[in-house]
């Protein structure tokens, strides 16, 4: 479990970094919900057990929110606001929550359940790619990233997977994947 808080740790540390290196809008590619669930996806695949692998993912999650938020206001000097913590927090722990159990499902099953996890590991790239056109108005700017997430998506769902039928089914069950990842961000967007 200390190694799931170390890696997210690091993870929040290094999105800081990754804002400030990576040119103009691509730095959002840092600072991207979809990127810290990468880890934590991975991190729950090693779990041996849904609990263990949605506590490590959790833990994972949680070390981001840490190390983002505290290197930006200890080595930086940038406030932040409570509530975008406590947001942050929170989304962690329900994020660690449902992709620790997908990590688990992608690495531990091979059978139906199998699916799930690579669609929601790469529906949850599609539909942030997705949500910066729904809101083009606000993120006009930001369509080449939108298409760049939208193609990782596909691509981690098609080289997670292990064979052609299973790379089907899977894009099958992108679609509820991505109409409640819309849900979500509509819901984000209302609060922050």
């Amino acid at each position: 479990m200390l190694f799931s808080a170390g890696v997210g740790i690091v993870v929040g540390i290094l999105t800081v970094l990754g804002q400030e290196v990576l040119p103009g809008n691509w730095g959002s590619l840092a600072n991207s919900g979809t990127a810290w669930l990468i880890p934590a996806f991975f991190v729950g695949g090693l779990g041996p057990s849904k609990l263990k692998a949605a506590v490590a993912s959790i833990l994972t999650l949680c070390g981001m929110v840490t190390g983002y938020y505290g290197y930006a206001m200890t080595i930086q000097d940038v406030a932040h606001s409570v509530f975008y913590i406590l947001v942050w927090a929170g989304a962690a722990i329900l994020g660690g929550l449902i992709f620790g159990i997908a990590g688990f499902l992608w690495g531990q099953d091979q059978g139906s359940k199998h699916k799930y996890g690579s669609a929601l590991i790469g529906g949850v790239f599609i539909t942030e790619g997705l949500d910066l056109y729904l809101h083009i108005d606000d993120y006009g700017h930001m369509l080449p990233v939108g298409a760049v997430k939208i193609t990782v998506g596909f691509i981690l769902l098609l080289v997670l997977e292990r064979s052609n039928k299973e790379r089907v089914a899977s894009l099958l069950a992108l679609i509820p994947v991505i109409v409640l990842g819309l849900i979500g961000y509509q819901i984000l967007h209302s609060i922050t």
